[in-house]
């Protein structure tokens, strides 16, 4: 079993395979963790999904930029 821990958008994710060709992905934003599975053959194919379900709940959280640090 393969644990990935990444970071993108100012969010940690992270990515663990369970099964051959079956990842697992989890994170948080705003205090509301999201997790589920996806398919994929390569580690990279699994992150960019991840990437792209980031992307759309900062999008619908009204969040599309990074807090800047005070």
């Amino acid at each position: 079993m393969k644990k990935l821990i990444y970071r993108h958008r100012d969010i940690d994710y992270t990515l663990t395979n369970t099964e051959p060709e079956l990842w697992s992905w989890s994170f948080e934003i705003d205090g509301k963790a999201r997790q589920g599975v996806t398919r994929a053959r390569l580690d990279l194919l699994a992150q960019r999904r991840v990437c792209t379900l980031i992307d759309r709940e900062l999008k619908r959280a009204g969040r599309t930029k990074p807090k800047a640090p005070d």
